[in-house]
């Protein structure tokens, strides 16, 4: 067995470890989703989402793209045998960080204080002002979070995550109940849970003697924003290419529209959300010590299996969400939301492209080649943006959408393209052709079955989907049915085990 098949096992098993966080925040989402459609209205929805895009797009600038160097440089300055390496390394990132946000965050409310009213309305400028302090706590909790990672601590980080959701939840509602029913609920329940999260995952490096404030090392942090800073512009590029349609929408179709495309935005995500982000919180420490310990043929082995497996697995999944599109947006956004779901298939395949950037810029990641990344996604941001200027004055909010597709897959293309060059490796594409195949026969299948109710549809109709698309996959691709009948339900079984285990209560001083 290669170093690379190993590995792709070691990603299965921490991605399935923190997919078991993600099943219970996406059960969570369940709840949040439709809870918080409900308790605000369409036009306070879509004006939470631009409020905090516009807070988030902030908050890339506090980070500096440090929370990328602290996955890069781990494997290099945490392997030397001097005993303070890890300490420095882990000081370093912290307080550098936390000095950066803080100064970012006293700028950006000083400047939206100033902002006339002929710009800024007064009640929006008072609901930036209170969602500033996101600025601080996402740029905190990214380096917090991305600690974790490289440690592979995904206990810890599975229970963070899983009680930071069921938190905010409590708390919006807590107070939208309890003080005001309308968007500062939200932005003060939010808030809250981000300070309490920072402050968790600083008390567990505290207390694992991993912070010393005179460790900081001034070289080792001006390294890391050689790399991270060129990937400020990549983020806000990003931030471009994933929120610059909200503010036309807004501007061109009025708020009422914008609710409507948010929440597909939002769900097309969430579908998604149960596969990406597992991946992608596994991927990168996989491949950098690949790189660092076994060279580049093993890498590329194993980054193309594992594009391969994202790709069987997310093929199906779009298209049975696809098919269930009327009844999802009823059960999870209420019927008001009704109107989003044609939005709904053009926004699964745009965000499907999107999740295997990931996949395919790893060549760009390694060779540092951090401001080719940045150039390349301002240039998917400009065709966003040029889209939804051209065509939503004409064609409505479906010109949203299709600019998303369309930004979304020439970005994919060209990251692959330029990463390639750097980091080839081959792709399957005859099995590519089998999961369309096998995803077209259960579209097929699925748009003939019809329940009763929606809940019903969806619980009934998704079950088929699964089934049918595995199904069909074991009886047209071979390697598929090798792996079915070679299934050792004993591994199985202790993986089931592991995966309940690792959403227990963590002891302080237990070990990871």
């Amino acid at each position: 067995m290669t170093e690379a098949t190993k590995e792709l096992k070691t990603l299965f098993r921490q991605s399935s470890h923190y997919l078991t966080g993600r099943v219970g925040v996406i059960l969570l989402g369940f709840v949040s989703f439709p809870l918080f459609t409900r308790l605000f209205s369409v036009s306070d929805y879509g004006m939470m989402s631009l409020v905090i895009k516009v807070v988030a797009t902030v908050a890339v600038l506090a980070k500096l793209g440090i929370q990328n160097s602290v996955l890069r440089f781990y494997q290099e300055h945490t392997s030397k045998e001097e005993p303070s390496a890890v300490r420095r390394y882990f000081s370093t990132f912290l307080f550098g960080t936390a000095g950066v946000a803080a100064i970012i965050t006293i700028v950006f409310v000083i400047i939206t204080w100033v902002l006339p009213g002929s710009l800024v309305t007064l009640p929006v400028k008072k609901l930036l002002l209170l969602a500033s302090l996101f600025i601080f706590t996402r740029a905190m909790n990214s380096i917090l979070s991305g600690f974790l990672r490289v440690q592979e601590r995904t206990r810890v980080f599975n229970v963070l995550d899983v009680a930071s959701k069921a938190l905010t939840i409590v708390l919006v509602c807590a107070f939208f109940f309890g003080w005001q029913r309308n968007v500062w609920a939200f932005f003060a329940g939010t808030i809250l849970v981000d300070l309490l999260l920072a402050l968790g995952i600083t008390l567990f490096l505290v207390s694992r003697g991993l912070l010393d404030r005179r460790l900081f090392d001034p070289a080792l942090f001006r390294t890391a924003l050689l790399f991270g800073v060129p990937l400020i512009f990549y983020e806000l590029g990003f931030m471009i290419l994933d929120s610059g349609d909200r503010i036309l929408v807004e501007h061109y179709l009025g708020s009422l529209q914008l609710g409507y495309y948010s929440a597909a935005y939002n769900m097309s995500y969430y579908v998604l959300d149960a596969l990406m982000v597992p991946l992608n919180l596994a991927l990168f420490p996989i491949y950098m010590r690949l790189w660092v310990r076994e060279g580049k043929a093993q890498t590329q082995e194993f980054l193309s299996k594992a594009f391969d497996a994202f790709l069987m697995i997310a093929v199906g999944m779009v298209v049975t969400v696809i098919v269930l599109r009327h009844d999802l947006i009823v059960v999870l956004a209420s019927s008001k939301f009704r109107s989003a779901q044609s939005l709904l298939p053009t926004l699964l395949v745009g965000v499907l492209f999107y999740a295997m950037i990931n996949l395919v810029n790893p060549g760009l990641l390694i060779y540092k080649k951090t401001r080719t990344m940045a150039k390349l996604i301002v240039y998917a941001g400009v065709l966003n943006i040029a889209m939804n200027i051209v065509l939503l004055p004409r064609i409505g909010l479906q010109a949203a959408a299709l600019a998303t597709l369309v930004s979304y897959v020439f970005f994919f293309l060209i990251t692959m393209r330029a990463s390639f060059k750097l980091l080839p490796y081959p792709l399957e594409i005859a099995a590519l052709v089998r999961y369309l195949l096998a995803a077209g026969v259960t579209a097929a299948v699925l748009s003939r079955v019809e329940t009763a109710n929606a809940f019903l549809n969806v619980g009934v109709k998704g079950l088929l989907g699964i089934a049918l698309y595995l199904g069909i996959l074991c009886l047209i691709d071979p390697r598929i049915r090798k792996v079915a009948t070679k299934w050792d339900w004993s591994v199985w079984q202790r993986s089931r085990q592991a995966a309940v285990i690792a959403t227990a209560p963590v002891h302080p001083a237990g070990k990871d």
